[in-house]
């Protein structure tokens, strides 16, 4: 990915800049030789974009320009505050039209592709996206109805939607930038994450067969998840998403919640930090981690309690509601 992405932008961001050096060329022409910086701008497209000659433009009997690149018109110089439309400018830019105009050129149809391309990336990663959170959602367990992965793919599509239409062009800046800075930090994690994945091949060459084959059962045992997250009050969600095609594995906690699950939904629920405790007392039976037990659960106690403590006082300032996200 890395190579890729180094020819990709080496390739095309190299045609951009040069493109926009042309057009600046061109715009300091048209002052210099015909009084006027839009003498070779563009009609048919934005004010930023200049038609290049296709031959040699002789003034005075001096040649001022030579096209190298018959064919490539028009070029534009860079909009920061349309940077959008760089990327059609440039597709935009392949028109080798004829000399008589009597062909527009192949921009427009290459201009196409670029949004049939776009299009099919988008459909994939949001698949993609949503099959992590179906697993994610039916506790890594991969029989579940495909009702729910398209209930999750419709979801991001809303949330996108409505940020979009919130925020505008911004909400989408401060998104990108929001997932570079975050990037940062997420590549110390893919770097421990490689460490672990050297280490576990490690330890399954040493305990390979005598063939020298590898059993991936020594880490990875045969088994599947065994809590339910959709199990409970939520059966009856997936229940109704499915059309009533629940599927085999939910069928026996019952369509239906008794009222042991609706109790302890809600215990949980404003209760969390019992649970938490007799989870870690579950994980400890010889309880000689009592002291970490009982500071951790302290601890999230605390940040649970100020959480709904800050969104109360965000009735008086919306300062403390952004904080207690944080």
């Amino acid at each position: 990915p890395t190579i890729y992405a180094i020819l990709w932008f080496g390739t095309f961001g190299g045609i951009g800049i040069r493109q926009a050096r042309q057009a600046a060329e061109l715009q300091a022409l048209g002052e210099t030789h015909y009084g006027s910086s839009d003498y070779f701008q563009s009609s048919g497209s934005e004010k930023t974009c200049y038609d290049v000659p296709q031959s040699d433009v002789v003034v005075n009997g001096t040649t001022v320009f030579t096209n190298t690149l018959p064919g490539v018109t028009p070029v534009c110089l860079f909009d920061s505050n349309n940077s959008e439309s760089a990327w059609f400018n440039v597709m935009n830019s392949f028109s080798f039209p004829n000399g008589d105009s009597s062909f527009a050129g192949f921009g427009p149809f290459l201009s196409g592709i670029s949004i049939i391309a776009l299009a099919i990336y988008f459909v994939t990663s949001s698949d993609s996206g949503s099959l992590v959170v179906d697993t994610l959602a039916s506790n890594g367990s991969l029989k579940h109805h495909w009702s729910q992965r398209v209930f999750w793919a419709f979801t991001e599509g809303a949330v996108a939607t409505g940020l979009l239409m919130a925020g505008g062009n911004d909400a989408l800046t401060s998104l990108q930038a929001a997932s570079i800075v975050f990037g940062l930090p997420f590549n110390f994690f893919l770097i421990f994450m490689c460490y672990g994945i050297i280490k576990m091949c490690r330890v399954l060459e040493a305990r390979g067969s005598d063939e020298g084959m590898t059993d991936a059962r020594v880490l990875l045992p045969d088994k599947d998840w065994t809590l339910h997250l959709c199990g409970g009050v939520f059966n009856v969600i997936e229940w109704v998403l499915s059309f009533g095609h629940i599927s085999k594995e939910l069928q026996g906690f019952g369509v239906v919640p008794d009222r042991r699950e609706i109790a302890g939904f809600f215990f949980n629920l404003f209760l969390p930090f019992v649970s938490l405790h007799a989870i870690y007392a579950a994980l400890d039976p010889g309880n000689n981690r009592h002291i970490y037990r009982v500071l951790v659960t302290s601890v999230y106690t605390l940040l649970f309690l100020a959480w709904i403590a800050l969104f109360i006082c965000g009735t008086i300032n919306n300062g403390f509601t952004a904080f207690a996200w944080t």
